[in-house]
């Protein structure tokens, strides 16, 4: 899907579609090779939405994906390292950055976040011990 092409935010009726999907995949996934319950090439940029207005919460990211919380957000982490501009807030979720706007909010918010911890690992490594 192209950049300028926009998926609206899935309802209760594609979280069933979806499920249903994923369901559909897990029986006939051989069970020797796969550790979760669909196909190695699910994407979890394919449930988000363009736009803050269109983000998708974790928990709602668990459902579509029937994977544990750990598992989600590995791949979220994965497909970001691929270059794929999931962004995400504390309050709405996750979601495919609208514009260049968006995207250079989230980078401001994550580079800030990296030197507040950076911080307080400084601080801790210079810590007396007793």
């Amino acid at each position: 899907m192209s950049m300028g092409a926009k998926k609206p935010h899935p309802t209760a009726a594609t979280v069933e579609r979806d499920r249903a999907g994923a369901e559909t995949r897990q029986a006939t996934t051989s069970t020797t090779q796969s550790t979760t319950p669909t196909t190695s090439r699910q994407r979890i940029s394919n449930f988000l939405g363009h736009g803050q207005s269109a983000a998708v919460p974790l928990r709602h990211l668990k459902e579509l994906t029937s994977l544990p919380e750990r598992v989600v957000r590995r791949m979220i982490q994965a497909e970001r390292l691929r270059g794929i501009p999931i962004l995400s807030d504390n309050i709405s979720g996750y979601y495919l950055a609208a514009d260049v706007q968006e995207q250079e909010r989230f980078i401001r918010s994550m580079r800030f976040r990296a030197a507040e911890i950076a911080a307080v690992a400084d601080a801790v490594e210079k810590a007396v011990i007793e």
